[in-house]
């Protein structure tokens, strides 16, 4: 299984919303408190469509801070990949990105506002 980790570091009280989404899979809006255990997407790719899981974050008093993020895309490939993870870490200063649970994320996008 491939796996998309979200992480919520963005502080105490401070709640992020995400609604992540494949072609074959929509997992409605969901929220994750700060500190959280973190949200876990498993899946297989698909063996003939590029898999891509996008996920819309949102956070602030009134959800006003916002970003479309793109939490996985597999790669051209005759045979699908297994056992790949993103983690996405959700701060104030942005969204911070890393591919495996040992290398800590670093800073990839900064929140849009609305």
């Amino acid at each position: 299984m491939n796996r998309v980790l979200l992480h919520n570091e963005l502080g105490p009280g401070r709640l992020l919303e995400f609604h992540c989404y494949s072609v074959n899979n929509d997992l409605g809006v969901k929220n994750l408190n700060f500190n959280a255990t973190p949200y876990v997407i498993e899946f297989h790719d698909d063996a003939i469509l590029i898999t891509t899981w996008d996920c819309l974050l949102r956070q602030g008093a009134n959800l006003e801070y916002f970003y479309k993020v793109e939490a996985y895309r597999a790669g051209h490939r005759i045979i699908p990949k297994c056992g790949q993870i993103r983690v996405w870490t959700a701060k104030l200063d942005g969204i911070y990105f890393s591919r495996d649970l040992d290398t800590p994320p670093v800073l990839a996008l900064r929140w849009n506002k609305a």
